[in-house]
């Protein structure tokens, strides 16, 4: 297995203004943010929302980071972890292209991708999503 998808994975998504003061919070206390390219937004703190604890809680994971794309345009591009990663799509919709395959994902659902598979995200709205993994 390379992925899994799991829709509907937990419905009761954090809200955009919950994810953009997380997002802040990590930018004000100077933490791990990243600014990829314009509207394309990461930070390494999102396991201090209360609506993943209870996600990486179900999945036994530890670490959660949050991504944002406030318009569409490119993320990271084709690349691959070093570690297994599940991806939970919390607003918007975005595309993973894996193997040649497309996969829409829609709030609420979940992707488990191992290490060393590439793939690629594209969003298709404005979108924001929690990545969690057990280191």
């Amino acid at each position: 297995m390379t992925f899994k998808v799991e829709r509907n994975f937990n419905k009761k998504i954090p809200s955009w203004e919950t994810l953009l003061n997380n997002f802040n919070w990590s930018l004000t206390t100077f933490n791990n943010v990243k600014h990829i390219c314009p509207g394309f937004l990461a930070s390494w703190d999102a396991h201090l929302i209360k609506e993943v604890q209870t996600s990486l809680k179900k999945l036994n994971c530890t670490v959660a980071h949050l991504y944002i794309n406030t318009c569409v345009g490119p993320t990271y591009g084709k690349h691959k972890d070093n570690i297994d990663v599940y991806f939970w799509q919390v607003q918007g919709i975005s595309e993973w292209i894996i193997n040649e395959e497309h996969i829409l994902l829609n709030p609420g659902d979940l992707l488990f991708v191992e290490k060393g598979v590439y793939h690629e995200v594209i969003p298709k709205t404005p979108r924001a999503g929690i990545s969690m993994s057990k280191i």
